[in-house]
């Protein structure tokens, strides 16, 4: 009866083990997806972010001002400041 619960205690044990190293696998490669995406959001976020700023440049604001509106850049003796009163 000794010998059947210590080789019951060991099954459990071993059990234990190999259901413990199937957590680790399984949270390992969850862990590694999320590094990737992570990964590939921030390259993502850096683009955007460069894309900010070439867009929000004034020479591109210009150029669309000029192609889009028409509008064109005033020489400063062409510009009439009104007050208010």
């Amino acid at each position: 009866m000794r010998i059947f619960g210590l080789l019951v205690l060991i099954c459990l044990f071993g059990f234990g083990v190999v259901w413990m190293r199937i957590e680790i696998n399984r949270s390992g490669r969850t862990i590694g997806q999320l590094q990737n995406e992570v990964a590939i959001k921030e390259a993502r976020n850096q683009y955007l972010e460069l894309e900010i700023s070439r867009l929000s440049s004034p020479e591109n604001i210009s150029r669309l001002a000029h192609e889009k509106l028409g509008l064109v850049q005033q020489e400063p003796h062409q510009v009439i400041i009104l007050k208010d009163k």
